[in-house]
């Protein structure tokens, strides 16, 4: 059996190797053929395939979307995805192009960046979360809202001349394209040019160490669990453990997931000393293969922190994946706390497979933490809510989800005006989804 790379993302690929130096045949239908092979062998839910004519869908993601796991009108399997080789392998690389920015609007329709890559074109232009944008290329944000609502209307007029819009006010395709932003920062005017590039999408988009009521807390804002991020979280925990961290508030609002082995580190970084030797992360495959079960047991790195007792961590309905790998992992051994809404639910992952020029990312395993849980798919619940307050950047005190974090930490309740309201009760993954695995052994849940 080849060995596929573990991923844990909200979507993923497929590759057939040439042997003997004969050609693969690349047709859509082979592709296909090849891909729902590959389900009827390492799908989780393999028994429940449905049968299908691989060769009737014009695309691998089309054929993805009608096969994956359903019971009744649930659909269970909300991951599995197909996608193009190359964007698979830049994703994982940190490989990306454009501004390198994103950007919301508040209850009043203002719009705000809040959120920026460092050494991305938006990064070297000296943008950053928290400023209010003004205009784009000398057309305001009102205008281009106006303007966006004129061409819907009129488009199909016989004399319609488009007017300057959100959908072009730049040309994305253009690789140099130059955007002239102008921002709100702080009640003063900026305006600032940037220019549309490839660059390299960092984990890490913040961290520092906070001096809260006399205790040294970690921040770290954590975007993406991927191949550069070993080298960069190293740099980070080396400065928390040189400044004596007692406490972190680990910022996963926006991590949707991504590789178990630095999901792994992460949790080895927090709490080395106390999750040494224990198998804290369990990855159970289906009964086909059960060969393949894997436990990773806890280690103390160069870069562990010891003494680490609390952990705030905030999270969003974006929370998934390895994300919820690191908090589950985490939970049997520190008080961890969340901070924000409820998370995703994705306990399981996937081993991505490439067929020539495209990569299939089906669910191929579930896993559990050392006391054999992960039956989340519903996410986990918030401690504390709090909102994604972009008018502040990432790391300032006074943004809402960081305060709460720290008001947990420091008082062990949530602030009065962000208790979690009461829900009712939810059904249970048993009721939504009745179907129980065979040959899962230690670890039998339903899911």
């Amino acid at each position: 059996m080849r060995k596929t790379s573990v991923l844990l993302f909200l979507v993923f690929l497929f590759i057939v190797s040439c042997e003997n130096h004969v050609m693969p045949d690349c047709s859509q239908d082979s592709v296909n053929r090849q891909a729902f092979a590959y389900l009827k062998e390492w799908y989780l839910w393999y028994e429940y395939l449905p049968a299908v004519n691989p060769a009737s869908y014009d695309s691998l993601d089309k054929m993805i979307a009608a096969v994956k796991y359903r019971e009744g009108d649930v659909l269970v399997d909300r991951f599995s995805y197909a996608v193009k080789k190359e964007e698979h392998d830049n994703y994982y690389a940190g490989k990306r192009y454009g501004m390198g920015m994103s950007m919301q609007r508040d209850e009043e329709n203002a719009v705000y960046i809040s959120l920026v890559y460092p050494e991305s074109p938006a990064g070297v232009a000296g943008l950053r979360r928290g400023q209010r944008l003004i205009a784009m290329n000398g057309v305001t944000v009102e205008e281009l809202d106006e303007n966006g609502a004129y061409n819907r209307e009129h488009r199909n007029d016989e004399d319609f001349e488009e007017k300057t819009d959100w959908n072009n006010v730049y040309n994305a395709e253009n690789k140099g394209e130059a955007v002239v932003f102008k921002v709100l920062d702080e009640g003063n005017e900026l305006e600032t040019t940037l220019y549309l590039d490839d660059y390299i999408g960092k984990s890490v988009l913040a961290y520092k160490v906070l001096d809260h009521d006399g205790v040294k807390t970690g921040y770290l804002h954590f975007k993406s669990f991927i191949t550069s991020s070993e080298d960069e979280l190293n740099e980070v925990f080396a400065h928390f453990k040189k400044e004596n961290v007692e406490r972190l508030v680990l910022d996963l609002r926006y991590n949707g997931g991504g590789l178990v082995k630095i999901a792994r580190q992460l949790v080895n970084l927090i709490a080395g000393d106390k999750v040494k030797g224990d198998e804290i992360i369990k990855l159970i495959y289906n009964n086909k293969h059960q060969e393949q079960n894997t436990s990773y047991k806890g280690e103390v790195l160069k870069n562990s922190l010891s003494g680490i007792n609390k952990v705030a961590v905030i999270v969003s309905s974006g929370t998934a994946s390895a994300s919820e790998m690191v908090i589950n992992s985490l939970t049997p051994y520190v008080e961890v706390s969340l901070i924000g809404e409820t998370t995703y639910g994705k306990p399981v992952g996937m081993n991505s497979k490439d067929i020539c020029d495209q990569t299939i990312v089906p669910i191929t395993f579930k896993y559990a933490n050392s006391q054999d849980y992960g039956d989340f798919f519903l996410g986990m619940e918030a401690d504390c809510a709090a909102s994604d307050d972009f008018k502040h950047d990432f790391g300032d005190e006074h943004e809402e989800e960081l305060a709460v974090s720290l008001y947990r930490l420091s008082n062990g309740k949530c602030p009065s005006n962000a208790e979690v309201k009461s829900f009712e009760k939810r059904k249970t993954i048993e009721e939504l989804i009745p179907i129980q695995l065979k040959g899962m052994g230690k670890i039998d849940y339903t899911f």
